[in-house]
């Protein structure tokens, strides 16, 4: 507590992103969508209480019966993609709501989100490694963009830093130097 004080009297002020999505809602961190969202929103908060992160992925185990991809197509500067994802994760910074480094190269400074697609091929060794590691997943596609669409025949919800959005269709795009925020001089998420 006493660090954090420290750091909101003396410390030095640093220009941020934020994400904006369709054009009235935003978030500093990350937009996740798909069966990890839907997770995170059904999770009982006892669970979450009670083991913190690690309840998520306990209470996905409970729901595999449940597992289902959502299919859309994603475009942005020179990146198209269609398919049926189970994770969409956008990051302006690195870490989804349990912990999971969805996106771990974001930076909350470049004018860039950070895209990861976990796709539906071989569901559970996907999902078991996004959770679990940072090396390359086959089964992941990413892209660094200043902005992008996301379209779906279905109506998909997405977690905004902890604020569900439901719609089938989504403009996302960054707004460079938005805000001014106190960070520690270390802080990993700063270019």
């Amino acid at each position: 507590m006493e660090q954090a004080l420290r750091l909101a009297i003396v410390g030095k002020a640093v220009s941020i992103d934020l994400a904006c999505v369709n054009q009235q809602r935003y978030f500093i961190n990350m937009a996740t969508g798909g069966f990890g969202t839907r997770i995170t929103t059904e999770t009982p908060e006892k669970l979450k209480s009670a083991l913190g992160g690690v309840s998520y992925f306990i209470h996905g185990l409970m729901r595999m019966d449940q597992l289902k991809a959502d299919s859309c197509e994603i475009q942005g500067p020179d990146f198209t993609w269609q398919g049926d994802a189970l994770v969409i994760g956008i990051g302006n910074g690195r870490q989804a709501g349990g912990g999971q480094r969805l996106c771990p190269s974001a930076l909350i400074n470049d004018g860039a989100l950070e895209l990861s697609i976990v796709t539906s091929q071989e569901i559970l060794p996907t999902l078991l490694h996004s959770l679990t590691r940072d090396d390359d997943n086959p089964n992941m596609v990413t892209a660094s963009l200043p902005w992008l669409t996301i379209r779906s025949p279905n109506e998909m919800t997405f977690n905004l830093d902890g604020e569900p959005l439901s719609g089938s269709e989504f403009r996302i795009e960054v707004l460079p130097d938005a805000l001014q925020c106190r960070l520690p001089p270390s802080c990993e998420l700063l270019a």
